[in-house]
């Protein structure tokens, strides 16, 4: 597998050993700073991370009859990552409509979380790059003042 360029992750999930065992996990690929929250209002405001993964039945919105929270962390623009037990294709696109950016079964295997995270970080990381590129190109053309077109007389075709 590919290194991945250290990534910071926080795991937003209620159960505590649930959240120490995968924080584990994660950290045995030594790829990932990874910190655990119990609720959405311990996020800290110190650097934001790279990534959330939320676990579903956490988010009190979040229940067996379908129905998905908002992504809390929506506004920040950083890639969510929400696992719920089973989901159906109602709640993937009722997820991808609440913000998160995918919806991955849970229990997930952490070989495959890895990957995920990889391929999200990798293509987050992409679009910011050319983003700034597309700002820099933009910020360095300068405007210039066209005059507007003037039409030109039409030449009359000679009558045969």
């Amino acid at each position: 597998m590919r290194s991945l360029m250290a990534a910071r992750i926080v795991l937003l999930d209620c159960d505590q050993l649930r959240r120490e065992a995968l924080i584990r996990r994660l950290s045995e690929f030594e790829a990932f700073e990874v910190s655990g929250i119990a609720t959405v209002a311990e996020t800290s405001t110190a650097s934001p991370p790279d990534l959330y993964l939320i676990e579903g039945p956490c988010l009190s919105a979040n229940d067996a009859g379908g129905s998905v929270s908002p992504n809390p962390f929506a506004a920040s623009g950083i890639p969510a990552v929400l696992m719920v037990p089973e989901p159906t294709n109602e709640q993937r696109r009722a997820a991808l409509r609440a913000g998160y950016t995918i919806v991955l079964a849970a229990p997930v295997p952490h070989r495959l979380l890895y990957r995920r995270i990889a391929q999200l970080l990798q293509n987050a990381r992409r679009g910011k790059r050319r983003a700034e590129a597309l700002a820099e190109r933009t910020r360095k053309k300068p405007l210039e003042e066209v005059a507007p077109a003037q039409v030109a007389p039409r030449a009359e075709a000679p009558a045969h």
